[in-house]
């Protein structure tokens, strides 16, 4: 699979590729907003889980399942990691010594190096809030045309220039990836060397020039398009896909999910500031339990 069908959504199932762009950006915003607001493990693993069951339902391919996975792992482990070094609050239990405060000038000037069990589990939550964002992000990318989210910006008076240019930004990387790998196969048969990692770091000083050239030349071409096309008119702004009322019964009743968890939070936050009401107990334990 080329880098630019990597990021291309024509091998999903045929629901995800036919959901408005509409419900897939209010999808993703809303998912965003419990990200934020939910701080409990078990409740943020659910939903993580709930991203990767949408991938299986959307039958992701196994190559992008790879990618996504080298992801996830490498910000998984990033995060537990450094938090596990650098974890300041209390309190917190030391699991292992990497440096003795002890040992030598290193350990005084940094008053020893130690993993902390609650930085684990700190840097594990938060990674877990980037996981699914990142998942999520993923589904949305590989299951949408760019017309898609086009029209979805457009849909919601968006003016076109900015929707133009939001799309193709979003674009642009898989399409400079794709770029980029062209211009190393064509450096490597000019200059009859063996393919592998060592003949690609041999190109990189190289590929500055002709890199800027195809991206500057593919810009002119995308610029006369869209000029000739009319996109920038009034006429073109209007024309949008239809919204259909399954999709947005759904969009309102996660953004009622969305609302009423965030007002949980809410309250539970003042009950902690002092203003406690005992109507509102059963709020506070279920905030206490599930978010």
């Amino acid at each position: 699979m080329s880098v630019r069908q990597l990021w291309e959504g024509t091998d999903a199932a045929g629901w995800a590729q036919k959901l408005n762009g509409r419900t897939k950006l209010l999808f993703l915003f809303l998912f965003a907003i419990l990200m934020i607001t939910v701080d409990n493990p078990r409740t943020l693993f659910i939903l993580f889980t709930f991203t990767l069951i949408l991938h299986l339902a959307a039958k992701t391919s196994i190559y992008k399942w790879k990618v996504m996975a080298i992801l996830l792992l490498l910000g998984l482990w990033g995060s537990m990691f450094s938090q596990a070094l650098f974890f300041a609050q209390t309190p917190r239990t030391p699991l292992f010594v990497l440096i003795a405060p002890e040992a030598g000038f290193i350990g005084q000037l940094t008053g020893g190096l130690f993993i902390y069990r609650e930085g684990i589990l700190y840097g594990a939550v938060q990674g877990l809030r980037s996981a699914s964002m990142l998942a999520l992000g993923l589904l949305v990318c590989w299951t949408s045309d760019p017309r898609q989210l086009l029209q979805a910006l457009l849909a919601w008076r968006l003016p076109p220039q900015m929707a133009f240019m939001l799309v193709t930004a979003i674009r642009f990387l898989p399409v400079l990836a794709a770029e980029t790998g062209e211009v190393i196969t064509a450096l490597q048969l000019r200059s009859d060397s063996q393919s592998g990692r060592t003949a690609v770091l041999r190109h990189l000083p190289y590929i500055a020039k002709p890199l800027l050239a195809r991206c500057l030349r593919r810009a002119q071409t995308l610029a006369l398009s869209v000029v000739s096309r009319g996109f920038f008119s009034g006429g073109a702004a209007k024309r949008h896909q239809q919204w259909d009322a399954r999709e947005k019964a759904s969009c309102l009743l996660l953004f009622a999910v969305v609302v009423a968890v965030v007002g949980s939070k809410i309250i539970y936050l003042l009950s902690e500031q002092g203003f406690y009401f005992g109507v509102f107990r059963q709020i506070y334990d279920w905030t206490v339990l599930y978010l």
